[in-house]
């Protein structure tokens, strides 16, 4: 009755966090447009961020939860690698499947390389600089620097954020309404899909598989917290290939995926120090991997092709089989 109680929490978690995403995006965007700010600059910080606010309520949840017991958060890690594996692999196949992506080349030269480097430090930071495998806060702060000058090279370079604009407009009085619902509901999302995650990870899979509790927790974190926290990126990604702005689905993921990297684990860093296991640093060294096919597949013929969609989709598919079987020692 209780593993049914905590996959309930996960369920109601996951609809917390992604109605709360969508009514933050549109109440903040409608109350900055009121105040004449430019559809560019709300693109640039409230959707992009708006599409990431589950993974961060996971993760800082994860992390005051940690902080709490004297613990690192080994979910919140989990929960970041995860989601950026599935956002390159499953909801760019799936976008790539819909229509091929177009590939502008000034991403080649700007936010390609920057992915590039930024997935390379946060292992770098992780492995090399600390003997027991932890993103500590000085480190943290590292990241949230790198977040900054990411922000100032956005601005600098004047991107297009017109799909703001299709974003509806409400009143202000219902805005601040939908503010506060939107932000209590993140709130409460990433605390029940957290509990949720953490309760199955240690009754269910420790109990019933014989896994150790650092593999189950590391397991839930990349596959079922990580697809769920994916699913605002998942339908804003797959509705816009459909309606053939393949431009925005491509930018919604790499935006997604450098939020998730150097905001997300520098706030959720500097609360508590987050835990990288062993199996974590393979699934780094896996995001490299796949952030290096993908912007391979960008560069041939600049676009993500159907069939290259295709491959993408094979290889989150074949991931997961594989973080199955690591964790029940089959691998």
């Amino acid at each position: 009755m209780q593993i049914l109680l905590h996959v309930l929490y996960l369920i109601v978690g996951f609809v917390f966090l992604i109605k709360g995403a969508d009514y933050f995006v549109v109440s903040s965007s409608s109350i900055a447009r009121k105040f004449n700010v430019s559809p560019f600059i709300i693109g640039l910080t409230l959707v992009a961020f708006g599409t990431s606010l589950p993974e961060l309520a996971v993760s800082f949840a994860a992390s005051l939860s940690a902080k709490a017991q004297g613990t690192t958060a080994d979910i919140a890690m989990g929960n970041i690698i995860g989601s950026n594996i599935a956002n390159l692999t499953l909801i760019l196949g799936c976008s790539a499947i819909m229509m091929p992506i177009a590939v502008k080349k000034t991403m080649m030269r700007r936010e390609f390389p920057y992915l590039i480097v930024i997935t390379i430090l946060i292992s770098v930071l992780a492995f090399f600089f600390q003997s027991d495998a932890q993103i500590v806060w000085w480190e943290a702060i590292i990241l949230l620097l790198f977040f900054a000058y990411y922000m100032y090279m956005m601005f600098k370079s004047h991107q297009d954020a017109d799909e703001v604009e299709k974003i509806p407009m409400v009143n202000p009085k219902k805005a601040v309404i939908l503010l506060i619902v939107g932000l209590a509901g993140v709130s409460l999302g990433g605390f029940l899909v957290t509990a949720g995650a953490e309760y199955i990870a240690i009754e269910l899979l420790v109990s019933a598989f014989s896994m150790t509790l650092t593999r189950a927790t590391t397991l839930v974190g990349l596959s079922v917290v990580a697809l769920g926290t994916s699913l605002p990126e998942l339908v804003t990604s797959v509705v816009a290939a459909k309606k053939g702005e393949n431009e925005i689905a491509l930018g919604n993921v790499i935006g997604s995926n450098v939020f998730n990297t150097v905001f997300i684990v520098g706030i959720s860093g500097v609360v508590t120090s987050l835990g990288i296991n062993g199996d974590v640093l393979i699934d780094t060294v896996i995001l490299i991997a796949i952030t290096l096919i993908t912007v391979w597949f960008a560069f041939t013929g600049y676009k993500i092709s159907k069939k290259e969609g295709y491959g993408l989709l094979f290889i989150y598919i074949a991931y997961i089989i594989y973080i199955i079987l690591r964790a029940l020692n089959l691998f």
